[in-house]
């Protein structure tokens, strides 16, 4: 079985921040203790910081409260939730928030996903398929279930950069439920472990091993 390679991770936090003053965005730099510089932003009030090192960045508007990590990604919840409470702790926010997670994914296809893909999400054969779709470049599979508080959506397809791979999407939306802190790093972390492991198993039995 081959593995899910991370290669970002996005959790956001909906958040009443309000306006990111010059004074609460510096408070939040020293509350960083210069791991993080900010970031030029097109987005008029948002805040966003960077640490180029560890490629990781933290990104502010007056609603929400958003960490990435990209790259070869490796989820370490203790320092996640570090980070966003250093935050949270500085704009006085209450510890409540609905959690909204994206993880991003490639994985090995052990030749190439396009024919595979076209192979395992339709019954018709890859003849067929070309004859309707000149110039077929392969198939994608979304999957879409609940468990509560969780709206969740998975997505199998080519990444189109480079066939040898797939490219797996995972989002998970806690809908208007509010989560501590602490219990959304917790869940994200959790839904991350299950994405390496039974929805991987899942996923290569979709694809035909």
């Amino acid at each position: 079985m081959t593995p899910i390679e991370l290669r970002q991770v996005q959790i956001t936090l909906n958040a009443p921040i309000g306006v990111l003053t010059e004074t609460r965005r510096q408070r939040i730099l020293e509350a960083l203790e210069g791991a993080f510089v900010p970031q030029p932003v097109p987005f008029q009030g948002a805040f966003a910081v960077v640490n180029q090192p560890a490629r990781e960045a933290l990104f502010m508007t007056d609603s929400q409260l958003q960490y990435t990590a990209e790259g070869e990604v490796r989820f370490l919840p203790e320092r996640v939730e570090d980070l966003l409470g250093r935050v949270r702790d500085v704009l006085l926010l209450d510890d409540r928030f609905p959690l909204i997670l994206q993880v991003i994914g490639h994985k090995d296809a052990n030749g190439s996903a396009f024919e595979r893909t076209v192979d395992a999400f339709t019954p018709l054969p890859p003849i067929t398929m070309r004859q309707y779709f000149p110039g077929l470049r392969g198939l994608g599979l979304r999957i879409t279930f609940e468990q509560p508080p969780y709206v969740c959506d998975l997505r199998i397809e080519p990444l189109f950069s480079d066939p040898a791979y797939y490219y797996i999407q995972f989002n998970a939306g806690s809908q208007q439920t509010m989560l501590s802190l602490a219990r959304a790093v917790e869940d994200a972390a959790n839904w991350i472990q299950r994405l390496q492991g039974e929805m991987n198993n899942i996923i290569e039995e979709i694809l035909g091993g």
